[in-house]
């Protein structure tokens, strides 16, 4: 510990400095550029989702299948401006698209297995125009009018749902990007304030008489 406290030559006083000194301007340049890379992407996000006019339902709108959504209460009434009411968007979205397949009778259906239904109700349609049954056909014309629409309603739902979720995780980069810029920006303060401490302590080489004074106290040996 002891020569922690002593003076350093001119060359090793020089290189500390030159290190303390380069790591704290890059620190600067590189936190200062990930904060401002983090908030384009904050703010990119914002603008995007504001433009799209989406708002939350009010409270006293929601049923309690809505209240169950994390978050949805506490976004109620607001418009959609952020990447985490993005994800609690697209949970109301995937909530909606549930009840709408449950609805037309096919629980749990999906855009692409609802594909195989239509198909399906297609070959009914054709089948009953083939045989002349009046009732036939207008049941599988019927069924099929509803298949069709509720398979573009699970279209754009997972289309908007993809979009949102995106949107939140772009929001997530955002964040960590802005997090790891000011972690960086803390790494230089601390590389100043070692410059400051070598430039102020770090030691200026001595003096013929502080040489004198560490040999005559013996704290260090005369060279020879």
């Amino acid at each position: 510990m002891n020569n922690l406290r002593r003076p350093l030559s001119p060359a090793m006083w020089s290189r500390a400095l030159l290190m303390w000194g380069i790591l704290a301007i890059g620190a600067l340049l590189l936190g200062a550029t990930a904060l401002w890379m983090g908030t384009f992407i904050q703010g990119n996000i914002e603008d995007e989702l504001e433009a799209q006019q989406i708002s939350f339902p009010a409270e006293d709108n929601l049923t309690d299948a809505e209240r169950a959504i994390d978050g949805m209460t506490d976004h109620a009434g607001e418009q959609l401006s952020t990447g985490d009411g993005a994800k609690v968007y697209s949970e109301y979205i995937s909530l909606h698209m549930t009840e709408a397949a449950e609805a037309a009778g096919y629980p749990g259906a999906t855009y692409a297995t609802l594909g195989g239904v239509q198909r399906q109700l297609r070959a009914d349609v054709q089948a009953a125009q083939d045989s002349g049954d009046e009732q036939a056909l207008a049941d599988a014309e019927e069924e099929l009018a509803t298949v069709n629409g509720l398979r573009n309603t699970m279209l754009t739902g997972s289309n908007l749902r993809g979009n949102l979720l995106s949107a939140y995780g772009w929001g997530n980069v955002g964040r960590g990007v802005l997090f790891l810029g000011i972690g960086i920006l803390v790494l230089a303060v601390v590389f100043a304030l070692l410059f400051a401490f070598e430039w102020r302590r770090g030691h200026l080489p001595e003096t013929e008489e502080q040489a004198a004074r560490d040999v005559s106290s013996g704290r260090v040996q005369p060279t020879t």
